[in-house]
């Protein structure tokens, strides 16, 4: 036996048993894998593709200046997509489907006015308002101003404002609907995924609701504003730093008029009565129904269906595993307290104040 064998033999086995723990000793040395992985690349804004569209337009900005200065339509090409540059008032009432054919975008140095009926399979962007005729189609819109869906008009992708949206009875947005200062629907319209500071749902002879931005608050929400004002100033912060946790096996009801001072978790359903106050957060495995008058100041998770009753005030995000379903009058956060409602469907009745983001994974509507 040669003097070396039993040094090679230790050698050769540590080696393999070395060799499938190598990786782990690698990364304990390095720590490559001890950040947090890329899973998104994306900030979540709902207006991402308008301003995707506009900094692409952006180079363009000198071409349509003179187009608007020359009141003449020009095309042209950017990054391989055809584009139409319109300066011309004209073109917004004869409309041109020839002169559009095989366009990407229809850039307007003013307001984009669109007939009724007709169906344009292009981005539109607009410097001015925008205007959707009686049952007309859009891809895709944004507007530095007010834009107006005629009666039963549709967007099919994603449509976004810099000031105010108006979606007549019937209109629909499909994909991503916001607006820089609020959104307002009126009877049968329907969206997806819409954000605004203020949004609103109307009746269709409300006219002042279509010029005020007055925000509605319920009732329980002044009487409660009202005692913070008063003796019980200041308790907020209390109410945020020593909120106590009550956990129910079974339903749970808070009787009418009430006040309770906790974050609620039922097992079974989860029923806020008129007028009551919840002075925390609510979870529930099953249905969820806030009476009329009633105020939720915290979240309001559910595992089946929420029900917002007449003049319900919910403080924070509203999340449910079915669908939502608001009464006429509630209103869900504040101007100064953006929140989310999400489900799977939504529907609300007119007279509705919402603030921020409303995510609907199948279809929202405005109650008909």
């Amino acid at each position: 036996m040669l003097p070396w064998a039993p040094l090679a033999l230790t050698s050769v086995t540590a080696a393999l048993l070395a060799l499938p723990v190598t990786p782990a000793l690698y990364e304990l040395w390095k720590r490559g894998d001890a950040s947090p992985l890329p899973t998104s690349r994306h900030d979540g804004r709902i207006a991402n593709f308008a301003d995707v569209l506009q900094t692409r337009l952006e180079p363009l900005r000198p071409q349509l200046e003179q187009c608007r200065a020359e009141r003449e339509v020009s095309r042209s090409s950017l990054a391989g997509m055809e584009i139409l540059l319109v300066g011309a008032d004209n073109f917004n009432f004869n409309f041109d489907s020839q002169l559009t054919q095989g366009i990407s975008t229809l850039m307007f140095a003013d307001a984009a006015h669109i007939p009724a009926g007709q169906v344009v399979d292009a981005d539109v962007y607009a410097d001015g308002p925008i205007d959707l005729g009686e049952g007309a189609v859009l891809r895709a819109a944004f507007g530095l101003d007010d834009i107006i869906l005629g009666n039963s008009s549709t967007v099919l992708r994603w449509l976004h404002g810099d000031g105010n949206i108006y979606l007549r009875p019937g209109s629909t947005v499909y994909g991503r609907l916001s607006a820089g200062r609020s959104i307002r629907l009126e009877r049968g319209c329907g969206f997806q995924h819409m954000h605004a500071p203020q949004i609103l749902t109307i009746d269709s002879d409300d006219t002042r609701a279509l010029a005020t931005s007055d925000t509605h608050v319920c009732q329980a929400q002044k009487d409660l504003e009202e005692e913070d004002n008063g003796e019980h100033a200041g308790t907020g912060d209390m109410f945020t730093s020593s909120r106590p946790r009550l956990r129910v096996e079974g339903d749970f009801a808070l009787p009418p008029g009430e006040t309770l001072n906790a974050n609620v978790i039922a097992t079974g359903e989860l029923h806020i009565g008129r007028g009551a106050r919840l002075l925390g957060s609510s979870k529930s495995y099953k249905d969820t129904v806030i009476d009329e008058d009633a105020c939720v100041h915290g979240s309001i998770v559910c595992g089946g269906t929420v029900w917002l009753g007449p003049r319900t005030f919910a403080a924070g995000p509203v999340m449910a595993e079915s669908d939502v379903l608001i009464a006429r009058g509630a209103q869900v956060g504040a101007p100064d307290a953006p929140t989310t409602i999400s489900s799977s469907g939504t529907n609300i009745a007119a007279g509705c104040q919402l603030h921020g983001t409303v995510w609907a994974r199948v279809r929202g509507s405005i109650e008909a």
